[in-house]
């Protein structure tokens, strides 16, 4: 939605600012980060902007001052915030900027939202000198911020296939893994992950749906145990009642996911939290015994 704001200072027109926000890395549209982002990846963005010389006569502002490019980048879900800047440069009949911001992938959850801003010293038209100059002030600011959703729609479970010697784990088919800082409100496909093993064989059978029955129940046990021990984590400070109101809400939430887990295995998803984190063990076993009863009665 187009930003329309009134400041206490001179501003300048629209064809005064030519300015935009890309991605880097991952190194696609913002409507595709979520097909190529993968849950504790850092996300770079680069910004750039070039003011020409009108710039200058509308917000009244000498061209020898600092006018500085901002680029942000804020994640509400995790309460994260990054910010980088750029002070303008004169090439030929341009002042130009760049910036790059990369938004730590430890802290990425849901969504991220990029914006630029253009800051400098505000001219008010105050015949006080005190307040003639609005320092910092924000000039200009993108008319529609970039949003980009971490979120992958669909029923699909969250999954990628990737080199583990590339990446530094262990040489197994596939690992399930949780952000530490996932919370129950989070929604599934940015909390949690299924990674398989492109240095295996193996690895395009699980993919293409191809692979033996047993690996798979195999690998939704491992998925029973990571949720139910995440979710586990916060059973101090958020009861049973609050994860089913959570999962009634939204169930593309991680806690739906471990409450249709518990009910899977028949239990109460209190008591699933406690055995995963107190009994991992005896939990697993029951994972194992749920899963291969529901392939029988489905086969």
């Amino acid at each position: 939605m187009t930003i329309a704001e009134t400041r206490p200072f001179r501003t300048p027109s629209a064809g005064s600012v030519h300015a935009e926000f890309s991605l880097v890395s991952p190194a696609t549209s913002a409507a595709k980060v979520c097909e190529e982002w993968s849950p504790g990846d850092d996300i770079v963005l680069r910004g750039s902007a070039t003011l020409t010389p009108d710039f200058w006569v509308d917000t009244g502002i000498d061209p020898e001052e600092e006018v500085w490019l901002v680029g942000i980048a804020n994640c509400v879900p995790s309460r994260a915030r990054w910010r980088t800047q750029s002070r303008f440069v004169r090439f030929g009949d341009v002042w130009a900027a760049a910036v790059e911001v990369t938004a730590k992938g430890s802290d990425l959850a849901v969504a991220l939202a990029a914006d630029l801003w253009i800051v400098g010293p505000g001219r008010t038209g105050s015949a006080n000198p005190a307040h003639a100059i609005h320092h910092s002030a924000k000039l200009w600011q993108m008319p529609d911020p970039l949003s980009i959703p971490l979120e992958r729609e669909g029923s699909d479970f969250p999954t990628s296939a990737v080199s583990f010697s590339a990446t530094g784990r262990r040489a197994v088919p596939w690992s399930v893994e949780v952000l530490p800082e996932a919370e129950a409100h989070w929604s599934i496909s940015s909390a949690i992950r299924l990674y398989v093993n492109t240095d295996l064989e193996v690895c395009e059978q699980i993919v293409e749906g191809r692979a033996d029955e047993a690996l798979y129940a195999a690998i939704e046990c491992d998925i029973h145990l990571a949720v139910l021990h995440q979710l586990g984590g916060w059973r101090e400070t958020v009861r049973g009642d609050a994860l089913r109101e959570l999962a009634a809400a939204d169930f593309g939430c991680l806690a739906a996911l471990g409450v249709s887990i518990a009910v899977s295995l028949g239990l109460r998803i209190e008591e699933a939290c406690r055995l995963a984190i107190e009994e991992p063990l005896t939990l697993s076993s029951r994972s194992r015994e749920a899963v291969s009863y529901y392939s029988n009665a489905g086969g």
